[in-house]
This record gives structure tokens, C-alpha cells and sequence, in this order.
């Protein structure tokens, strides 16, 4: 991308389906607006979420693309917000390269997967699994291929006031003070994710009777339940379940936590973005693609076994709570 001619750019990026994704994209987006200040940036989201970009200072657009839009639909959609010079394929499935084949822009930026990455005119190798690294890292290799230098590689998400205010007042509500809890994450979407509950009750009671921090558990309303059996193991009182529809809420309780700690997934990424330090347990995945590297706010759990003991999580969160001192 020629920063000389930056007023005639315009970059799409797409597709985006998944929470934490979409904010280990950010990266990204910030480093071509670093580049190229006047280049105009659309992003093609997925409806739930959209709200990741929302309010961030770099994308210019968001365009809404529903749920799980075809190829001709997404390209259909570019052409109409379009042209576009730039393409960042995020997702880089035979849909979104379809679609950035279909659209008019002329650099194509994708990741490498035989055959549909003939399709791109700038190519980033996939994540090798004996060499992982950050996933956040690995997009800003787009940006990278399209002429923008290494950043930054940390997610970022933006807050509102409104947010603030909500989060403040359910806090108050419940008794609980900013910066005197932990925020606990113990389900996932996918099972290979989901550490015991018994495990992480062992956890909850280290926070609650070894270090005086409260224990807020979040999640959605799919959640619910899981979570409900979560406080009765852990002998949390119901109020410790902060249930949230909004992503914006969720990140602002998750800015005023002492410490995340939970299974890896979008609540996890969104802690990250709001300066949060991260304690995350990981199962049969390699931590080193979702965990911010070199870095001693946000540390992983995990074993050679498959699944770490909670005595290992303990152990983790007593030198998180010494590194960073307890409220």
C-alpha cells in the first residue's frame, strides 16, 4: 500500500463470524491506518458481531452481512460499498476468496491454503503448528503484505460511557467494587475448551479465601445454565452471575476486574483488549496462538497432558496476584 497515494485507498476487510477473531483482527486494521492515515477502511461483519468494530478510531465503515452470507451476497455487498483497491481476507474460506475474486479490488491480501489462495495476489503462510505464534501476530501479516510495518499486535475494543455506567451500577448493585474481583469465564462454544467446573470452583475458593478478591462468573443467556451449576459446585451466591447481551457491557466489567480467569475463548480476547490481565486455561490447543507473547499480564495454563490441574491454575494465580498485588 503506497502512503503517498493514501487518498485514493480503500481497503476491505472481511469476513468476520467469531468475537475473538474479530478483536485479534484489530491489530491489523490499526497498522494500515498507521501506514496510511487517510486510507478509508470498511469491515464485513457477521450481525453479532459487529459491535467489535464499533467506535474503533481506524474503521471508517461497518457493513452488516447477516448470518453466514454467500459468497455472491458478500460480493454483491463490496461492489455496492465499494470500489475497493484493497482486500484483507481475515477468514480466507472458499466464500470470502470467492467474493474478493468477484469484487473489483486489484490487491488481494489472504491466507495461503491450495487452491483458493491463487486467488490472492498477496499471500501469508498459514500458523505451522510446530512454530506457533500469536494470532494476533500472525493477521498483522496482511497488513504487513499489503505495505504496512509490524505493530502493535494487542486487540483493542471500544468502551462507552454508557457502558461504564451500566457495568458501575451492576456492580454496586451486587456489592461488588472495581478492581476487588475476579471475572470467571467457565464455559465454551466448543467442548475440547471446557475445563472441569470442579476445577475451577478449586480456583474460585483460592480467589475468594486465599487472596480476598470476589468471584463474578460471565457469560450470555446460552450460558445460563451451565453457569448456575458452576455457582452451586463453587458455593457462589447467585449474584455472582453477571449474565450480559451486550458485548459492550461485558468488556466494560471486564475493564474493572482485578484479573480474568477462565476457559479461552471471545470473553478471554476481550479482557486482553481492555487491559485486563488473563489467567486462561488451555486444553489439547497450543496457548502460544491465542496469548499475547512476552508479556506478564496474561499468562496460560496449560500441560503436556491435555489438561492442567487446578493445583498448576493456583499455582499460576498466585504469581499473577504477587506480580500485580492484590486490591
Amino acid at each position: 500500500m503506497n502512503s503517498s497515494s493514501a487518498a485514493q485507498t480503500r481497503c476491505a476487510a472481511l469476513l468476520f463470524r467469531r468475537v475473538g477473531d474479530s478483536l485479534l483482527a484489530t491489530a491489523a486494521l490499526r497498522a494500515v491506518k498507521l501506514w496510511n492515515p487517510a486510507a478509508q477502511i470498511t469491515v464485513f461483519t457477521e450481525s453479532h458481531v459487529q459491535r467489535v468494530f464499533a467506535g474503533l478510531e481506524y474503521v471508517d465503515n461497518i457493513v452488516d452481512c447477516g448470518s453466514s452470507p454467500t459468497a455472491f451476497a458478500l460480493a454483491g455487498l463490496m461492489r455496492r460499498h465499494g470500489p475497493f483497491e484493497y482486500s484483507m481476507d481475515f477468514l480466507s474460506d472458499p466464500r470470502s476468496a470467492l467474493a474478493c475474486m468477484l469484487s473489483p479490488a486489484r490487491h488481494r491480501a489472504g491466507f495461503q491454503k491450495f487452491p483458493r489462495d491463487l486467488i490472492y495476489t498477496h499471500r501469508v503462510a498459514r500458523q505451522d503448528r510446530d512454530g506457533p505464534i500469536y494470532s494476533g501476530l500472525h493477521k498483522l501479516g496482511l497488513a504487513r503484505a499489503l505495505g504496512a510495518p509490524w505493530c502493535d499486535s494487542l486487540p483493542e475494543f471500544h468502551v462507552t460511557p454508557e457502558n461504564e455506567l451500566v457495568a458501575a451500577t451492576l456492580l454496586a448493585e451486587r456489592g461488588f467494587t472495581a478492581q476487588s474481583f475476579a471475572a470467571f469465564f467457565v464455559t465454551s462454544r466448543r467442548e475440547y475448551k471446557r475445563w472441569p467446573l470442579e476445577d475451577f470452583a478449586q480456583v474460585a475458593h483460592a480467589v475468594r479465601d486465599g487472596f480476598a478478591m470476589k468471584v463474578a462468573v460471565i457469560g450470555n443467556a446460552a450460558e445460563r445454565a451451565e453457569i448456575e451449576r458452576f455457582t452451586r459446585i463453587a458455593n457462589l451466591d447467585p449474584a455472582a452471575h453477571f449474565e450480559f447481551s451486550d458485548l459492550g457491557e461485558m468488556a466494560a466489567l471486564l475493564k474493572l476486574a482485578r484479573l480474568y480467569v477462565g476457559n479461552d475463548g471471545g470473553p478471554k480476547h476481550l479482557a486482553v483488549a481492555v487491559g485486563t490481565p488473563t489467567l486462561t486455561i488451555f486444553q489439547n490447543d497450543p496457548w502460544e496462538y491465542w496469548t499475547p507473547p512476552h508479556s506478564p499480564q496474561h499468562l496460560a495454563i496449560a500441560d503436556a497432558t491435555g489438561r492442567p490441574s487446578a493445583e498448576a491454575a493456583i499455582a499460576g494465580l498466585k504469581r499473577m496476584v504477587s506480580r500485580f498485588g492484590n486490591a
